[in-house]
């Protein structure tokens, strides 16, 4: 008779609700995958739901890679793109536009098929609609950051 037992037990951080997520655990979760000491600068944990359904966290780094400005044209980004928990690619270039290039994070969805060649990826509809929408994303969390430090250089100006 056998018996099994399962030895990994964790859910993947991204498939956990955020409610049962602390803030030392998305740190170290950075921290695995960049190969980094230091914390992100921030980072977004998020569902889409409609006609493309995946999960994300999605970190910006407090700062940017060594050779971020060396290789731009060769540069691949640092997202990992999953489909039903199982890694499709870990760099591609065309996840998200390269000047976003210096963003780390995974991207895990259901509606990707497991059997594709990268040029079938790169060319499904599927992959477009979660390009587009990690940019839009990405943007709205550095215009976050942005105004955040706007408002912080007023409050001081206000105080001198």
């Amino acid at each position: 008779m056998w018996e099994w037992q399962q030895i990994n037990t964790d859910k993947a951080l991204w498939l956990r609700d955020k409610d049962d997520i602390y803030e030392e655990d998305y740190i170290e979760f950075y921290k695995s995958i960049s190969k980094q000491s230091n914390p992100p600068m921030n980072w977004v944990h998020f569902n889409t739901e409609g006609e493309i359904v995946f999960t994300s966290i999605i970190y910006i780094p407090n700062r940017a890679p060594f050779d971020f400005y060396n290789g731009y044209n060769t540069r691949k980004n640092d997202i990992k793109l999953y489909t039903r928990r199982v890694l499709l690619t870990e760099k591609n270039t065309d996840l998200i536009p390269k000047y976003l290039s210096f963003v780390m994070g995974v991207v895990d969805s259901n509606d990707l098929n497991i059997n594709v060649a990268r040029e079938t990826l790169q060319n499904s509809k599927t992959f477009k609609i979660i390009n587009q929408r990690l940019t839009k994303k990405v943007l709205d969390m550095i215009g976050e950051i942005a105004n955040y430090e706007e408002i912080t250089d007023d409050e001081l100006e206000e105080e001198l």
